[in-house]
């Protein structure tokens, strides 16, 4: 929000109007000049980091240790690949049965709720008829 004006010059702050007098500016100046020198510092960290990462594990290591590395990794990496395929066709398949578990939910309320108006029907028709109405739990005695 502040722009780096001349020494003398005005600038606005949310307490009002600032003047930077000559020692403010230099102080200013030195510490932006500070973080200009870690910038570039730490832009060389930066750049030798990646370097190294480039070169890889390679770097000062015995050729062989290097390939055994190489080799698990992608020993590694393949049986990672295949658990990640796995663990996809069971999740497929574990939402393909809860969604059969869901309809055969809705089949089944939809069931009980004929049978509770089938039994309320058929007690009715008894009890029109002047039949005595018959339990379904009842067995029948012979």
């Amino acid at each position: 929000r502040y722009s780096l004006r001349q020494p003398g010059h005005a600038m606005a702050t949310p307490e009002g109007p600032l003047t930077m007098t000559p020692e403010m500016y230099k102080a200013y100046e030195e510490r932006a000049q500070f973080a200009e020198q870690q910038i570039k510092l730490l832009t060389k960290q930066i750049s030798n980091i990646e370097r190294r990462s480039q070169s890889g594990v390679s770097a000062g290591m015995d050729p062989s240790v290097v390939k055994a590395l190489e080799k698990m990794k992608s020993v590694v990496i393949k049986g990672l690949i295949a658990l990640k395929k796995s663990m996809i066709k069971a999740q497929q398949h574990s939402k393909k049965l809860e969604e059969e578990n869901e309809a055969l939910k809705i089949q089944n309320e939809k069931l009980h709720y004929r049978v509770k108006h089938l039994k309320k029907t058929l007690d009715a028709y008894d009890e029109s008829s002047g039949k005595k109405p018959k339990s379904l739990t009842e067995k029948k005695s012979s």
